[in-house]
């Protein structure tokens, strides 16, 4: 409000006035310079945000169109930067329409979108050649054609596909829903379906309806034979789904668990009984390029977890892929229990003890063969040094809740069971109970 009182907008007296507000107006050099200072350091901040946005992927599917409003917001802040203050529209006229910075601005603008429409036009030319993508960095050749030309270097675990006889698209993990409608990938499906992968930006490699025919059943065995990674059962009336992670070959056995036998989710098992396993459908997200083995299937895992994070599936009651966390069982389940272990028997199984005597020949024979034992191995000795290891407990803020000499003395400070704090050691972070972090302290 200082500078526009002391402020003359007029074209011989602006270089005056901004004289003056520097010269004579009370801290008016500060004013300015923390109003000039303050513009840059909002462009600054608004680069951060582009590179947090880029390094975390925000461009892609579904975020486009955000990450293409923000682009033009951009173009429209550097714009008005450069006009606002040397070519307001009260100084304009040709001379100045000339001048080298407005030139500047305008052909960076025009190269920019240059270059972003030529870069989307060679994505797209990708899709329709064959595409390559990298995952990992790991090359993946998709297929476009039938799934029985792949073959398997076992040898490498890398997969190698056989581009002969190309017909139409199959599948492509690359995320882009306008590359599956241009090859009329989705067209095929119902019209509910396809509105519920528009509105959740889903790229499907493989999409199978009528799930109550044996025709179905068939292709998803016979197409999905040899491939791992993410799955989704979609009812289709309630728009409620389950996501899950399949390993090799194993994509057919998670359809067959839940959906036909089962034996695997009781919540998408009440589901299908209640709206029929007609109006579901079994779609295979995303795959995983390798063979799943006991070494790679963390990758698998967090695939899963993210896709569990992203998308929220109501059907599934872990949110956590790979780990039990947050399951509770029903009341019915609770009552079983109960009533399996009940006061009865609980009072006959330890009285089976209580009373009983032992005959003298037994106790010598036991006097006898504690007597014979022989002495510890070296071996033994080991292994009981190895499970009695020191470790220190941590608070999560980093201070020391305490130092033990062995495993067991630690479990009993803090309430828990010799083997939590074991299974702990053997992860990367030592998490125990979500309180505490454990470190063996015995290499030290």
């Amino acid at each position: 409000m200082a500078k526009i009182r002391h402020y003359s907008p007029n074209v011989l007296e602006a270089f005056n006035s901004i004289e003056h507000i520097m010269r004579d107006v009370s801290n008016g050099w500060l004013i300015r310079y923390l109003h000039s200072n303050t513009a840059s350091a909002f462009f600054f901040l608004v680069y951060l945000h582009i590179g947090r946005g880029m390094y975390y992927g925000s461009y892609r599917a579904p975020r486009t169109l955000v990450w293409a409003i923000g682009t033009v917001i951009l173009i429209l802040m550097i714009v008005t930067a450069f006009l606002g203050y040397v070519h307001s529209p009260k100084w304009f006229n040709i001379s100045i329409f000339l001048s080298g910075e407005l030139e500047a601005a305008i052909l960076s603008f025009l190269i920019i979108v240059y270059y972003t429409t030529q870069n989307y036009k060679k994505r797209d030319s990708r899709f329709q050649a064959g595409v390559l993508s990298t995952r990992k960095s790991k090359v993946l050749i998709h297929p476009i054609g039938n799934t029985k030309n792949i073959k398997y270097n076992k040898l490498n675990n890398k997969s190698i596909y056989l581009l002969n006889n190309l017909s139409k698209n199959r599948y492509s993990t690359i995320p882009s829903i306008f590359f599956l409608k241009k090859k009329n990938c989705i067209e095929t499906c119902s019209e509910r379906l396809n509105t519920i992968i528009e509105e959740l930006g889903l790229n499907p490699v493989y999409i199978f309806e009528k799930l109550d025919t044996e025709d179905s059943r068939k292709e998803i065995l016979n197409d999905t034979k040899g491939l791992s990674g993410i799955y989704m059962i979609v009812n289709k009336i309630t728009k409620d789904y389950y996501i899950g992670s399949a390993a090799t070959n194993r994509f057919y056995a998670r359809f067959s668990n839940h959906l036909i036998y089962f034996r695997g989710s009781k919540v998408v098992k009440l589901a299908v009984k209640k709206y029929e396993l007609k109006n579901f459908a079994f779609i295979v997200l995303e795959l995983y390029p390798n063979i799943v083995t006991k070494e790679n299937n963390k990758e698998l895992l967090d695939l899963e977890d993210g896709y569990l994070k992203l998308l929220l599936p109501n059907y599934n009651i872990l949110t956590e892929a790979g780990s039990s966390f947050g399951y509770k069982h029903t009341e019915v389940d609770r009552q079983k229990m109960k009533d399996f272990y009940s006061e009865e028997r609980r009072e006959r199984i330890g009285s089976l003890n209580i009373g009983k005597k032992l005959s003298f020949e037994t106790i010598e024979k036991i006097r006898e063969k504690a007597l014979n034992r022989p002495p510890m191995s070296d071996e033994t000795k080991k292994k009981c040094i190895t499970h009695t290891r020191p470790v220190v407990l941590y608070n999560l803020n980093g201070t020391v809740y305490g130092e033990y000499s062995s495993i067991l003395d630690a479990a009993k400070s803090i309430n828990c069971a010799e083997k939590t704090i074991r299974r702990a050691l053997k992860t990367e972070k030592g998490f125990v109970k979500k309180q505490w972090i454990v470190k063996d302290i015995s290499s030290k």
